[in-house]
Parts: C-alpha cells; sequence; structure tokens
C-alpha cells in the first residue's frame, strides 16, 4: 500500500480507523458510538473526530452498509485484506506497528 506523503493517513491510522469500524459492526452500529470512537482516536494523531469518521463511513460503504462513497484504494485494500480479522488480533497487528 503506498500512502501520500502529505497525508496524516498511514497503515497504522488507516487500521485503527477500521480496528473502530469493526467494533461498530460487532455491536451492530450503536448510534453514537461512532463519534466517540473517532474523538479518542483523533487525540493520538493529528487528524479530526470528522476526518476519521468520514474514514470509518467509507468502511461502512465498502462493506455495502452505506451508500457509495469514494474510497481510496489503500481503504479498499485495507478492507479487503483484513475484513475477516478477529479485532484481537488486528489490534495486535497495530500495536506491532
Amino acid at each position: 500500500m503506498a500512502f501520500r506523503r502529505s497525508s496524516y493517513w498511514n497503515i497504522k491510522t488507516e487500521l485503527e480507523a477500521f480496528l473502530i469500524f469493526k467494533k461498530l459492526e460487532k455491536d451492530n452500529f450503536p448510534r453514537g458510538e461512532q463519534i466517540k470512537l473517532c474523538r479518542i482516536m483523533s487525540k493520538n494523531y493529528n487528524l479530526t473526530e470528522g476526518n476519521i469518521s468520514a474514514k470509518v463511513c467509507n468502511y461502512k460503504s465498502i462493506a455495502g452498509i452505506n451508500n457509495s462513497s469514494n474510497a481510496s484504494n489503500e481503504t479498499k485494500e485495507v478492507y479487503k485484506k483484513y475484513k475477516t480479522i478477529s479485532i484481537e488480533n488486528l489490534e495486535n497487528i497495530i500495536n506491532g506497528l
């Protein structure tokens, strides 16, 4: 995967946003939870909760939950590669980065 240098998105932030998607999916997308998780993640990176929430929505779109979006190729690749992995294993991968 190739991330643009000017972007704050990298494989770690991409996977953390995907982790939020996976947690929401496990709990059937509870109302209000997405922005809470995105707010927590935004405190660790130079990304706003809105940026992160949009990325999570891209994952929802790829998964067929939301209407189609303009998800990046990197986002599509992450989804394809990690969609069947457990939350625990995904956390282990992120912690290893």
